[in-house]
C-alpha cells in the first residue's frame, strides 16, 4: 500500500529537506489565495447580488472543471509538470488581474469560469512533484506543517479582507487581483523545485516564450473518432484502474458519499448566511475562513502525523464521522434558545475545522498510499476527476433540494452521506487489514 521503505540517500535527504522549505514558504501564498478563494461565492451573493441560481453555477463551475485533471495530467505528461503549473498559474490566477472590469454578476462568473478551468491542473502535478521529492513516511507530516502555514495566514488575511469588504463591498475589485498574484507565486515557487536524480519525467527547463507557447497536442490529423478516443481514453484508463486497485476504488466511493454532502452545501451555505440568518462580511469570515481556518491550521500537523501512522482510511473513518455534526449544528441555527445565529455558525464551523483537518490531509495525499511508486500524480488526477463528478451532481442536488423542500432538508441530507461515509470507511479498512492478513499468510 506504501512506497517501499528504504534508506534515504544523502542527496536525496538533501532534496527532501529543500522540498520542505519551499513547500512551506509557498504555503503563505497559497493561504492568501485561498481567502480569496473561498470568498467568491459570498461576493457573489452579497456584493453583487447574483441569484441564488447563479450562484449555484458558480459553484457547480468550480467542483465541475476538477472533470479535466485527467486531461491537464495526460498534458503534463508529455511536457512537464513544473511547466503546466506556471501555465495553470497564468490562465487560473492572474487572470484574476481582470477582476475590476467584471462589475456585473455574469462578468464576475465568467472571470471565475477561467479561474475554474486550470484550478484542477494544480493538484496533480503538486502530487506528483511532492511523491517525487519526499520519502513515502514523511508526506503526511511535511502536508500537516503546510496546512498550519496555509491556514495561518489565510485566517490572518480573512480579517483584513473581511473588514475590507464591509467597510465597501466593492473593493473585491482591488483585493481579487492582488491575491490572485500571490496565488501564482505559489505555483512559480513548486514549478522552480529541482528533481531528484534519476526522474525522465519529461519536465525541461523553459523560458517565458516557450512557457507562454501552444502545445501541440499529439492527436495526429483532426479525425472526429480520433478526437473523441482521445478524449474517452483518459477516463477509460481510470476504469482499468479502478478495476486492478479495489481498494482505492472503495476509498474513492467513501470519498463519494462525503463529497456529495459536501458539495450539496457549498451553494446553500452562502445563501443561508444571507438570506435566512442575515450575517455581515464579517461574520461571515469569522465563520467560514477564520474559524475554519485556524481549526485545520492548529490541527492540520497532528493530522498529517496520524495519517503518516495509521493510514488515511482510519483517519477517514473519524474525519466523515466528525463531519456529520456540522450541517446539524448549522440546521439549528437560529433555534437554539440564548444563542444569536452568528454564534451558532461559528459552532458549526468550529466541528467542520476538526472534521476537515482530517480530509484536508487525506484528500491531497491519501490517494498517494494507494499508488505504484511515481503513480502519485495520475492517481491524484483520477481522485479530483471524481471531485468534478460529484461536483457537477452535487451543488445541483442541494440547490434543488433547498428550492423544493427547505434548508433543513438539504441539511440533514447532508448529515446522512456524512454519517455513511464514515460507516463504509470503517468496513473498507476491516477489509483491507483481512486482505492484508491473508497475503502475510501465503
Amino acid at each position: 500500500m506504501n512506497d517501499a521503505t528504504t534508506p534515504i540517500r544523502p542527496e536525496a535527504e538533501a532534496l527532501a529537506a529543500l522540498t520542505t522549505r519551499r513547500y512551506l514558504l509557498g504555503m503563505i501564498f497559497q493561504g492568501v489565495w485561498w481567502a480569496g478563494y473561498l470568498l467568491f461565492p459570498f461576493v457573489l451573493a452579497k456584493s453583487l447580488h447574483a441569484s441564488g441560481a447563479l450562484v449555484t453555477l458558480a459553484v457547480t463551475m468550480d467542483t465541475g472543471g476538477m472533470l479535466l485533471a485527467l486531461y491537464w495530467g495526460h498534458l503534463m505528461a508529455q511536457s512537464g509538470r513544473r511547466r503546466w503549473l506556471l501555465r495553470g498559474g497564468l490562465g487560473g490566477r492572474l487572470v484574476l488581474m481582470l477582476t475590476p472590469l467584471a462589475t456585473t454578476p455574469v462578468s464576475f462568473v465568467s472571470l471565475l469560469a477561467v479561474v475554474h478551468f486550470f484550478g484542477s491542473l494544480v493538484y496533480p502535478a503538486v502530487n506528483g512533484i511532492l511523491q517525487a521529492n519526499l520519502p513515502a513516511d514523511r508526506r503526511g507530516r511535511v502536508f500537516g506543517q503546510g496546512a498550519l502555514v496555509q491556514n495561518l495566514t489565510t485566517a490572518a488575511t480573512s480579517l483584513a479582507v473581511g473588514a475590507l469588504l464591509e467597510r465597501d463591498p466593492g473593493l473585491y475589485r482591488l483585493v481579487f487581483p492582488v491575491m490572485g498574484c500571490l496565488g501564482f507565486v505559489y505555483l512559480w515557487i513548486l514549478a522552480r523545485l529541482p528533481r531528484p536524480a534519476g526522474d525522465t519525467t519529461a519536465d525541461p527547463r523553459s523560458g517565458l516564450g516557450d512557457l507562454l507557447a501552444v502545445p501541440r497536442l499529439p492527436l495526429g490529423a483532426i479525425r472526429w473518432r480520433r478526437l473523441a478516443g482521445a478524449l474517452v481514453a483518459p477516463f477509460r484508463e481510470a476504469v482499468q484502474t479502478f478495476r486492478t486497485d479495489r481498494a482505492y476504488l472503495w476509498h474513492e466511493g467513501n470519498f463519494m458519499l462525503y463529497g456529495m454532502a459536501f458539495m450539496m452545501l457549498n451553494p446553500v451555505v452562502p445563501l443561508y448566511f444571507t438570506e435566512r440568518l442575515d450575517l455581515g462580511y464579517e461574520e461571515i469570515s469569522n465563520a467560514r475562513i477564520l474559524i475554519a481556518s485556524l481549526g485545520v491550521a492548529a490541527l492540520g500537523p497532528l493530522m498529517g502525523r496520524l495519517m503518516d501512522r495509521y493510514h488515511p482510511v482510519r483517519l477517514c473513518v473519524l474525519a466523515f464521522a466528525v463531519l456529520t455534526g456540522y450541517p446539524v449544528a448549522l440546521a439549528l441555527a437560529g433555534h437554539v434558545p440564548g444563542l444569536a445565529p452568528a454564534s451558532m455558525a461559528y459552532f458549526a464551523f468550529g466541528v467542520y475545522a476538526l472534521g476537515m483537518s482530517g480530509v484536508n490531509v487525506t484528500w491531497h495525499v491519501g490517494s498517494i498510499t494507494f499508488a505504484p511508486r511515481g503513480q502519485g500524480g495520475y492517481y491524484q488526477g483520477i481522485h479530483v476527476t471524481m471531485v468534478g463528478l460529484r461536483g457537477v451532481v452535487g451543488p445541483l442536488t442541494g440547490y434543488a433540494v433547498l428550492r423544493l423542500l427547505g434548508y433543513r432538508e438539504v441539511f440533514v441530507a447532508a448529515a446522512i452521506f456524512f454519517l455513511l461515509a464514515s460507516v463504509s470507511s470503517a468496513f473498507l479498512w476491516r477489509w483491507m487489514k483481512r486482505a492484508d492478513d491473508a497475503f502475510r499468510e501465503v
